[in-house]
């Protein structure tokens, strides 16, 4: 599903940012700016916690 929608967003904001300011380098740096917001919320996740909330799915699913 997000693939999808970075698919459609990726372009919008390109071709938006373009019209606007005349120019594809902007278009690069806002598409960039994605990819560092997307690094900053990325190192924030906690794989072990991650890791140890979905053993405890599988455990409660497999019970029922």
């Amino acid at each position: 599903m997000s693939s999808r929608i970075g698919g459609f967003i990726g372009p919008l904001v390109f071709a938006v940012v373009t019209q606007l300011t005349g120019t594809s380098r902007f278009s690069i740096l806002s598409i960039g700016t994605f990819f560092v917001v997307g690094g900053l919320l990325l190192s924030r996740v906690d794989e072990k916690e991650g890791i140890r909330v979905a053993k405890e799915e599988d455990a409660a699913t497999a019970i029922t």
